[in-house]
């Protein structure tokens, strides 16, 4: 007989999507503001589009997260321990730095959180949250479509290796940390981990 899946709390499954919103809205902001200073036209028009894409998750997330019986959702939406890995991603300069930093590290590691979530989620509970992982991942589908598409006819130029090692680093760390009592739990850690 199959072991039962772990229970996850409201206000737990509350904080990982308010998390979630969060990522989302600070993915918007760092390829928002890379628009500004990007070179390429392809590639500032990616990262406009790009940027209005992590907005529209970060509505979802919003519109589904759990109003009673949790804190108020300004509460919810906060960075979690791995919020400098955002901060720190946001600073890559070259193009180049760039496109690795979000669809090669920062990205992957945020859809590998809402890929490995279903595992623990139950259809009944939290159905709006599947489906909104579903229609997340097909979209990101596209995402790396384009930017792959994109790096096949682009020159991007060097890669600043040390700042995207310590980027790595950082996401890892957070993946696997434990989280202390009291402090938001890291937006790359699965449903109920």
């Amino acid at each position: 007989m199959a072991e039962p899946l772990p229970v996850v709390g409201l206000e737990q499954a509350a904080r990982t999507l308010g998390g979630w919103c969060w990522a989302e809205r600070r993915c918007f902001e760092i390829l928002g503001g890379w628009v500004r200073d990007t070179d390429e036209h392809a590639l500032k028009a990616l990262f406009a589009r790009h940027s209005r894409h992590h907005a529209w998750r970060a509505e979802r997330w919003a519109e589904i997260l759990p109003r009673a019986y949790v804190p108020d959702a300004d509460a919810l939406i906060v960075g979690g321990a791995d919020a400098e890995v955002f901060d720190l991603a946001g600073t890559e300069d070259p193009s180049a730095s760039r496109v690795v930093a979000h669809y090669d590290v920062l990205y992957p590691a945020l859809l590998a959180a809402y890929q490995a979530s279903p595992v623990v989620m139950h259809p009944v509970t939290d159905g709006p949250a599947l489906r909104a992982i579903r229609i997340i991942l097909g979209d990101a589908a596209h995402d790396f479509d384009e930017i792959n598409a994109l790096r096949a006819q682009l020159a991007l130029g060097t890669v600043h290796p040390p700042l995207l090692a310590h980027l790595r680093v950082a996401v890892e760390r957070h993946q696997v940390s434990v989280v202390e009592e009291g402090k938001p739990a890291s937006v790359f850690r699965r449903w109920g981990s």
